[in-house]
């Protein structure tokens, strides 16, 4: 029997990270969903895989149907798919900018329990 030499190990995570935006009359909620890898090289590599938006009026959550069409009747027919392609961007570049700390949390899970206290 041939000696069993490790090659390649590749080790991936996932999260999601909620964002509210207040636009004034309305607020948005952002979960970006987040595919995290680990290199060889032990770097991370953050892949945003989607965006779930919802809508809120006076902290209500709206249809999103109906806060499309309230959307499109307020700013003009076919505003929406830009002003959400938008909000897409802008949330997976604020995760970008701003990722999650995921070694630091890895860290705190390998770490035996008895050593961890609670502020």
């Amino acid at each position: 029997m041939g000696k069993i030499k490790k090659y390649h190990e590749h080790v991936s995570h996932y999260a999601y990270v909620t964002y509210f935006k207040d636009e004034g009359m309305y607020k948005v909620k952002a979960s970006v969903h987040v595919h995290i890898e680990e290199g060889s090289d032990n770097r991370l590599f953050h892949e945003v895989t989607d965006v779930d938006l919802e809508f809120f009026i006076n902290d209500k959550k709206c249809a999103y149907s109906g806060f499309k069409e309230m959307y499109g009747k307020l700013f003009g027919e076919n505003k929406f798919n830009n002003y959400e392609r938008e909000l897409y961007d802008e949330f997976t570049e604020n995760y970008l900018k701003n990722k999650v700390k995921i070694k630091e949390f890895f860290n705190l899970v390998r770490t035996p329990i008895d050593n961890i206290t609670e502020s």
